[in-house]
């Protein structure tokens, strides 16, 4: 069974290389991830039922090379020489993206093709890279045709201006003029593209390059997320209504209905040698209370069964749930939130209280950051310009400090009929974070907020025996939640390790969702 002190091992690193084999071997162990399932594989041994969320690969791409015709018929050898630049830059790239195809276009039915091969290969993005000056009219309607998110790399192999430049430098190294002829075109067109700037071998520059690629693929798996909710919205919670289908037609998210008594029969129908098994995990995992009983901990290993066939069976990539919907159903024991915890540190998405957009949010801040929490913004401590994060109970196990084992809890609820359910008691891992949320803006756009900020090293709070952590703030954190407010920020946020903001707003830029970073 994959460990969390592992994943917390792959959030932390930032070594790209290291973090890439951390990732092979943590899909490896998951299962074999199959590209052609809409969400996951679901791996069944003896004991367990598992889920392999879609994992957080290396985006795919198809790389055109643009130059000019007019240099093809006048320059004898010339396009020889870009090919093998544009394998230079190919090279660098490799690290970053799996390169599915490399083209290098001088002619627009060049170009057409290139792009016709890209959608057959169902690569993430298009990266254009100028080469030489290039018109944009060679390669603007067949971008315009695409459905790829664009990337644009304005590169060169030379990193300075020495004193012996020559014109064969200058033949070699000049691509800003065509960058510009062609951003301007796509701009004035109104398509959505990723631009980043820099020499091929600036770790820096590629590093901005990385966030484009990482963008264009969540955004295409923005398209494709399946929410699932299970019960209603929380009666008058505002500030995430939504109308289903314009998220799905402006952002992507589809809404998937759940059945309540669906899952109380799989919860009901668990198998008994399984649900032991389940728990029997848990309790070589976790630190484990002493009053939380065998009896306990079955009856939420058992939901947890229940839940996990659920999200299986209806193929979701995020979910979201009404706690009270399940109380008054009258067939539950206890609540799922064991289960909901242990699939959130799995990869799925997820908000409470019936919450579809930060669900997907979630889901796809995953996708583009690696891993994603959900939040909320508790008790504030003026004095230490600090902030208590938490929600009921749901927390990402996954970000959990890695210098102690989680705690399962017995936790009572206050609603009468509904039995103590597992609970788990941690806090997160120290370091830099990002808040966001998906916001409706005036006239029914979307739009993002997010905010850098960091993750207090703290332990847990004794008396405080759920999920919890605390932000801490260089600015009054009065300051902070004025702004916040005023901008229309909601009270569910999803958080993320490390600072993303500029990711997030490159997501938002292909995606044609509003950015304020505060």
């Amino acid at each position: 069974m994959i460990s969390w002190r592992f994943l917390a091992e792959l959030l932390a690193s930032e070594d790209r290389s290291a973090r890439l084999s951390l990732e092979s071997e943590l899909f490896s162990e998951a299962g074999q991830f199959d590209r052609g399932c809409p969400t996951f594989v679901r791996v069944q041994s003896k004991s367990e039922q598992s889920l392999v969320f879609r994992s957080v690969e290396k985006p795919q791409i198809a790389v055109l090379g643009l130059s000019l015709e007019l240099y093809q018929r006048a320059i004898p050898g010339y396009m020889e020489r870009l090919q093998r630049q544009l394998h230079r830059y190919v090279e660098a790239l490799r690290p970053l993206a799996d390169v599915k195809s490399t083209s290098l276009c001088y002619q627009q039915s060049r170009v057409a093709q290139a792009i016709t091969d890209a959608e057959r290969a169902d690569v993430d993005a298009v990266l254009l890279v100028p080469l030489s000056y290039t018109a944009s009219g060679m390669s603007l309607a067949p971008l315009l045709a695409s459905s790829r998110p664009i990337i644009v790399w304005n590169t060169q192999e030379a990193e300075h201006i020495s004193d012996d430049y020559s014109f064969d430098t200058l033949l070699m190294n000049h691509v800003t003029q065509g960058t510009q002829d062609l951003t301007n075109a796509l701009c004035r067109s109104g398509r959505a593209f990723g631009m980043e700037s820099g020499h091929f071998k600036d770790q820096a520059a590629l590093a901005k390059l990385e966030e484009w690629l990482r963008a264009a693929r969540t955004a295409r798996f923005a398209r494709t997320i399946r929410v699932g909710i299970l019960g209603h919205p929380f009666q008058d919670m505002g500030d995430f209504a939504i109308d289903d289908m314009m998220m799905t037609g402006r952002w992507g998210p589809v809404v998937i209905g759940l059945s309540v008594p669906e899952l109380a029969r799989l919860a009901g129908s668990s198998p008994a040698d399984e649900v032991a098994a389940m728990a029997a995990r848990d309790r070589s995992e976790f630190d484990v209370a002493v009053d939380l009983t065998e009896s306990i901990h079955a009856h939420s290993a058992a939901l947890e069964w229940g839940l996990r066939r659920l999200v299986a069976d209806n193929r979701l990539d995020a979910m979201t749930f009404n706690f009270l919907d399940l109380i008054e159903d009258g067939r539950f024991e206890t609540l799922p939130f064991l289960g909901v915890n242990k699939l959130i540190g799995e990869g799925l998405g997820y908000a409470g209280e019936g919450d579809v957009v930060t669900a997907a949010h979630m889901a796809q801040m995953r996708q583009l950051c690696g891993t994603a929490n959900f939040t909320e913004m508790f008790t504030v401590d003026y004095a230490a310009n600090r902030m208590l994060m938490m929600h009921m109970q749901e927390c990402n196990p996954a970000l959990a400090r890695a210098d102690r084992k989680i705690r399962l809890v017995r936790k009572e609820f206050w609603a009468p009929g509904i039995q103590p359910y597992v609970g788990m008691h941690f806090t997160l891992q120290p370091g830099p974070a990002t808040l966001s949320c998906v916001t409706t803006v005036v006239g029914g756009g979307l739009g993002y907020l997010a905010y850098e900020t960091r993750i207090a090293d703290r332990p847990p709070l004794q008396n405080l025996d759920v999920p919890h952590w605390m932000v801490e703030f260089d600015e009054p954190v009065s300051d902070f939640l004025t702004r916040y407010s005023l901008a229309g920020g909601t009270h569910h946020l999803v958080a993320v390790p490390g600072h993303q903001a500029r990711a997030l707003s490159r997501l938002a830029r292909l995606q044609g969702i509003g950015f304020q970073e505060l």
